[in-house]
């Protein structure tokens, strides 16, 4: 692939990015809106639509505490990963 080539899909990834950035902006607010007209209504039906605002709780393991008080226990259980990570920036 040319240097040109290159450089015109790092411009399109780009752009696709922002608008992407934008349309999630749009899709928050519209959300947002959405949950001030439901007020504290945990359901709400509007024509063929069910919107529901609930709250969730669930329980996640805390790595960083269980790291503070087991430490030998925690890096006999930890492997390294090694993953690729994606990232583009212009200059």
């Amino acid at each position: 692939m040319t240097q040109k080539t290159l450089a015109k899909h790092l411009d399109e990834y780009t752009a696709l990015a922002q608008q992407i950035a934008a349309l999630e902006a749009q899709k928050q607010a519209v959300a947002d809106k959405i949950k001030d007209a439901m007020g504290e209504a945990e359901e709400v039906q509007a024509g063929a639509y069910t919107a529901r605002y609930k709250a969730v709780t669930s329980s996640r393991f805390d790595a960083k505490a269980f790291q503070q008080a087991h430490r030998k226990l925690y890096s006999a259980f930890c492997r390294p990963q090694t993953v690729r990570r994606f990232t583009v920036a212009r200059a």
